[in-house]
C-alpha cells in the first residue's frame, strides 16, 4: 500500500524553498516520524477539519447555532423547495441526523417545515425571518474565519484547493 501513495515531499520541500517563513521554524510535529502518513490523504482532511471546527465552533457558539446548522439554512435559502432528504444526501448524513438538526432549528425558530400541497408525504423547508437574521450574522463570522484560516493560501491555491476537494466528494458520493 506505502507504494501506491504519492509521497507530498516534493511539494513540502517546493513550498519551504519559496517560503523563507518557514526555514527555521518549528511545529509540535517535528519529532514525529510520520512513515507514510503524510501521504494520507483522509488523515490531513481529518487534521484541517478539527482545527477549522475547532477554531469556528466558539463564534458560532456565541450565536447560539452550529456549523451543521448554519449549513443547513444556507442550502435552505439558497434552495427553496430543498427537503430534508435532500440535505441529508448533500451533507452525507443520515436521515435521522438530519431530523435532529431540522427539529432542533424548528424549535429555535430558525426554520419551518412546510408540508407539500400535493404530496402529503413530502415537504419542504423555509427559513423564518429569524432564522435569515441568524444566517446573515452568521454567514460574516465564516466569512471573516475563512478569511483568517486561508490567509496564507493564495488566490490560486484556494481556488485549487476548493476545485480538488469538490472532485474528492463527487468521487466518494457517485462510488
Amino acid at each position: 500500500m506505502e507504494d501506491q501513495i504519492a509521497s507530498p515531499a516534493p511539494i513540502a520541500d517546493a513550498r519551504a524553498a519559496r517560503d523563507p517563513l518557514r526555514e527555521g521554524r518549528t511545529s509540535r510535529s517535528d519529532n514525529i516520524k510520520l512513515a507514510g502518513l503524510e501521504g494520507i490523504v483522509g488523515l490531513h482532511l481529518g487534521i484541517g477539519h478539527s482545527l477549522l471546527v475547532q477554531r469556528l465552533d466558539p463564534k458560532l457558539k456565541a450565536l447560539g447555532l452550529t456549523a451543521k446548522q448554519v449549513t443547513i439554512m444556507w442550502l435552505v435559502e439558497a434552495n427553496p423547495t430543498i427537503t430534508q432528504i435532500e440535505i441529508g444526501r448533500f451533507l452525507a448524513i443520515e436521515r435521522s441526523t438530519i431530523h435532529q438538526f431540522t427539529r432542533s432549528l424548528v424549535k429555535n425558530g430558525m426554520i419551518e417545515v412546510v408540508q407539500s400541497e400535493t404530496d402529503g408525504r413530502s415537504s419542504r423547508i423555509e427559513l423564518t425571518a429569524k432564522g435569515r437574521d441568524s444566517l446573515a450574522r452568521a454567514r460574516k463570522v465564516i466569512i471573516a474565519h475563512e478569511a483568517e484560516n486561508t490567509a496564507q493560501l493564495t488566490p490560486i491555491e484556494r481556488r485549487l484547493l476548493l476545485d480538488l476537494l469538490f472532485k474528492l466528494g463527487g468521487a466518494m458520493t457517485s462510488g
